[in-house]
């Protein structure tokens, strides 16, 4: 055997191995892109949904300070009916 056959075998096995390592580096990547991406949806869904509670709420509390005022004004009425 020759030292170019012992250095090429040496580099083929390094190769394996640095290849081995670089493809299960390459998986554990795909899966957190896949986890990061999972991650955006559910998150554009609870902002949409953040959005959609304010939102009713706001209406929720616009209506009851409608009635508020209006029960306001029907107090005053009668207080100034009964004097």
């Amino acid at each position: 055997m020759d030292m170019i056959d012992i250095f090429t075998g040496i580099g083929g096995i390094m190769i394996s191995i640095v290849s081995y390592f670089l493809k299960n580096t390459m998986d554990e990547l795909k899966s957190v892109k896949e986890l990061g991406y999972s991650t955006k949806s559910e998150l554009d869904i609870l902002k949409n949904d953040h959005i959609n509670k304010y939102s009713n709420i706001s209406e929720k509390f616009d209506g009851l300070k409608d009635a508020v005022v209006e029960l306001t004004k029907e107090i005053k009425e009668l207080n100034n009916k009964t004097k």
